[in-house]
């Protein structure tokens, strides 16, 4: 529960984009009831290694990067909006694997990309 807690608060620090605040989104609810139900589904997703399909659509929507030409499709960035639920369940997921690996030392101290409390940088220094 705690980790749930703890992925959903992370999400919530991240303003909605363009209005988009209107979607109701269940994990950030403040009940404890609906926290539990959260808790539980993906607590069975995870048991039952089963992804809702609905998880796996996203609404793409292109955003024109500064200074380019709007005629240009290659001017465009594309953002997908995917579901609340999935983005925590990828978190979780996420921490839970790296835990792992780190644990049982699969990753090689030389990499610095993409992991907490590394830099690039520290090849450097290495």
């Amino acid at each position: 529960m705690t980790e749930l807690k703890k992925h959903s608060y992370k999400r919530a620090q991240y303003k909605p984009w363009n209005g988009w605040n209107h979607i109701h989104d269940a994990s950030s609810s403040t009940s404890k009831l609906s926290g539990q139900h959260s808790f539980f589904f993906i607590q069975q997703s995870l048991k039952e290694h089963c992804f809702p399909s609905s998880w796996r659509e996203a609404i793409v929507i292109p955003i024109l990067k500064p200074g380019k030409v709007a005629t240009d499709p290659l001017s465009y960035r594309p953002i997908a909006l995917t579901s609340c639920f999935c983005k925590t369940f990828e978190r979780i997921i996420n921490t839970r694997l790296v835990y792992v690996l780190e644990k049982e030392k699969c990753i090689s101290p030389l990499q610095s990309g993409f992991r907490k409390g590394r830099s690039t940088l520290d090849n450097l220094v290495f």
